[in-house]
């Protein structure tokens, strides 16, 4: 599935960065949609008492600037001690938390790992510490890549005070969709798992694996991951992708509700097999930059995929072609201003089509729900609209999107297919005006298929109709 949060897509799907950011879709079977309030969408500048002094605060967060190059530089070189200095020492709970966090992104290897106060502005307390926020903490991994340097980032807020003559961090406060609205930012939020569970991490080629402590054998899925990958990049050919993908494994409900967030969502389910999370990132600055993803999050549900009858290949072949075509994928809005995302039957239904290629058990299927669809009069001709995808039978939805590039595949060939997905989500759909009934569907039936908009659509539906 994949979700944008930024989205709330988080679907929701729009909350920019890492948190519900603009983009995500949920894996096969089922999406969740949220209400919940985003971080992805702007916010006006928070009003804070004392704000008019803020200048007064900037000596306070220069000094501040300095302890989070350490932290950087720390992180570089793996020095723990190094990371902890800045801590307040009679504070157990920061700085074991801080050594949980530190011991998982020490074993990823980022392109780009440092902290960003331009934008920030600082308060002081009322016991005469002070509070800095937004910091924004750039975590771009080689996997990552966005236009103009713009990265995958995470927003703090840090609280620093004065002790036995030295300054030190008393808090640090991820932006999570819990407190954004309060925070009044408009930054990448901090719900990565890396910031709330110990991990394991290996690396496979172009493809990292993040696994929890229900997952020993995280090593397993390893060589399948890669495999996938290789597979679907050699299909998108030379297209617009990511360098690399990132997955995170657990068989724990608590973990899978907590990571991203994801709990949080209005219709959340433990049943869901896993979800594809694009990024949106900041730019130099650290100023938020959303028209374009700049990486690419998956979540495997392993005790999902084994209840469903799924296995974990299948899971993370669909989630991998939502991750290799997602940078090259229309930025979702959330419903902003009418405009929902790219169409969702193009890709759910792309994705579904992908596992049909080699799994058979996928392929039978898709057959057997669009037979009894047809059969029991629940077909009406046209490709599922974004706004109801997952708002009725979402599984007949994902087949029935499947059956377009099926037909593609048929009638023009495997490259054609790819071609018509990576036009058709070049754009987004909006609420008033599917995008089938566009001018630019139009254009691209008329290049992939040599045909009418009209004519594409009457003969998909002659061919769902008689059997796919």
């Amino acid at each position: 599935m994949f979700i944008v949060f930024r989205e709330v897509r988080y679907v929701a799907e729009h909350h920019p960065s890492a948190g519900w950011a603009t983009g995500a879709r949920w894996s096969r079977r089922a999406v969740l949609l949220t209400g919940l309030a985003l971080a992805g969408c702007s916010h006006p500048r928070p009003t804070i008492q004392g704000e008019a002094d803020d200048t007064a605060g900037q000596p306070h967060t220069q000094a501040l600037q300095a302890i989070l190059d350490r932290r950087s530089a720390a992180l570089q070189h793996k020095d723990e001690k190094a990371w902890l200095a800045d801590l307040d020492p009679a504070d157990d709970k920061l700085i074991q938390q801080q050594k949980m966090i530190f011991a998982n992104l020490r074993q990823f290897t980022f392109s780009n790992f440092r902290y960003v106060t331009e934008h920030a502005f600082g308060r002081q307390e009322g016991d005469g510490s002070y509070t800095v926020f937004p910091v924004v903490q750039v975590t771009q991994l080689p996997a990552d890549a966005g236009p103009g340097g713009v990265a995958p980032a995470e927003s703090f807020r840090y609280r620093i005070a004065s002790k036995d003559n030295k300054l030190v961090v008393t808090e640090i406060l991820p932006v999570t969709q819990a407190n954004v609205e309060d925070l009044g930012v408009d930054t990448p939020l901090a719900n990565a798992p890396w910031n709330t569970t110990p991990l394991k991490v290996i690396r496979a080629g172009d493809v990292w694996l993040a696994g929890d402590d229900s997952v020993p054998d995280l090593d397993h899925y390893a060589s399948a991951a890669q495999s996938q990958v290789q597979k679907i990049e050699a299909m998108w050919g030379k297209r617009l992708r990511f360098p690399g993908y990132v997955l995170f494994f657990t068989k724990s409900k608590d973990n899978f509700a907590t990571w991203y967030e994801f709990g949080k969502a209005t219709n959340f389910s433990t049943d869901v097999e896993g979800i594809q999370l694009p990024l949106t990132g900041v730019r130099t600055n650290g100023q938020l930059y959303d028209n374009q993803y700049a990486g690419s999050r998956i979540v495997v549900n392993l005790t999902s995929t084994t209840v469903g009858g799924d296995t974990p290949e299948l899971v993370m072949r669909h989630e991998l072609t939502h991750a290799v075509t997602s940078r090259a994928t229309a930025v979702s809005m959330g419903g902003f201003a009418g405009v929902l995302s790219a169409p969702t039957w193009a890709v759910e239904g792309f994705a579904r089509w992908m596992e049909t290629l080699e799994f058979d058990s996928s392929k039978s299927s898709v057959r057997a729900v669009v037979a009894n669809a047809v059969a029991k009069g629940g077909f009406k001709g046209k490709l599922p609209a974004t706004d109801s995808f997952f708002k009725g039978d979402a599984s007949l939805n994902y087949a029935f999107g499947a059956t377009a590039f099926e037909y593609v595949d048929r009638t023009k060939g495997r490259d054609a297919a790819v071609e018509f997905y990576a036009q058709v989500v070049d754009h987004n759909d909006l609420e008033s005006t599917p995008f089938t009934e566009s001018s630019a569907f139009q254009d691209i039936c008329q290049h992939v298929m040599g045909v009418s908009s009209a004519t594409f659509l009457q003969q998909w539906a002659g061919f769902v109709r008689r059997g796919v």
